[in-house]
């Protein structure tokens, strides 16, 4: 941005949030762990509320753009703009492609505002800078029946064949739109899923009632 551009650039958290306890989840706990599963007593789906995080909406608009927003990015959180449908990681600093000119970047929520502000010193021209830190949850999937649960909720193909690992894609999940990204396939497979915050209640209890019938061990809330 120029030294003309007069944009005033807040920041959304008090420096006394503790976001490694911050919670937006209001449910509570359904009565559907593992040991109420007589049928199969032992978990084999994790869910958990993930830290409160920062997340920055980056868009631009020309290839130019893109560019230097890229170099920005490098040399400011030392990871690269994602490709269509992927992402890129880089310590606590992760990039996921959005839209074929926008992408999702998470960062420590301590971090978010600072980033901001040097991402937007270097960049110029029709390129958008927009933390949305307080609008989202981030959930973690994860265990060997987290694969069936993503099935029975959207109806995305998230087979390991057509969804590996750092995949990302926006699609319905129940009734809402989410964000979900592989982090690990087989096994022990996890997901992380983006919920707009004002959907984060329901698609917890969605995952819970999806999650019982395997056993369910979940955190948060």
């Amino acid at each position: 941005m120029s030294e003309s551009d007069n944009i005033v650039v807040m920041d959304q958290f008090s420096k006394n949030i503790d976001a490694s306890t911050a919670s937006v989840v209001h449910t509570g706990q359904l009565n559907v762990d593992a040991s109420d599963n007589g049928a199969n007593s032992k978990a084999h789906v994790r869910l958990a509320e993930q830290p409160v995080a920062g997340l920055l909406m980056l868009r631009a608009s020309s290839e130019e753009q893109m560019a230097a927003l890229g170099a920005a990015l490098q040399t400011h959180c030392g990871v690269a703009l994602a490709s269509r449908l992927a992402s890129n990681t880089s310590g606590d600093y992760c990039v996921r492609w959005m839209s074929p000119d926008a992408w999702l970047l998470s960062c420590p929520l301590s971090d978010a505002f600072s980033i901001e502000q040097k991402l937007r010193g270097v960049v110029s021209g029709h390129v958008a800078i927009v933390q949305i830190s307080g609008g989202y949850s981030v959930f973690e999937l994860s265990g060997a029946k987290a694969l069936e649960v993503l099935q029975k909720s959207s109806g995305y193909d998230t087979h390991p064949d057509n969804f590996p690992v750092g995949k990302v894609v926006n699609t319905t999940f129940a009734k809402a739109q989410i964000t979900i990204r592989a982090v690990q396939t087989g096994d022990e497979a996890s997901y992380e899923l983006i919920v707009r915050r004002s959907f984060s209640d329901y698609i917890w209890i969605w995952l819970q009632r999806a999650s019982y019938e395997y056993g369910l061990d979940s955190v948060g809330g």
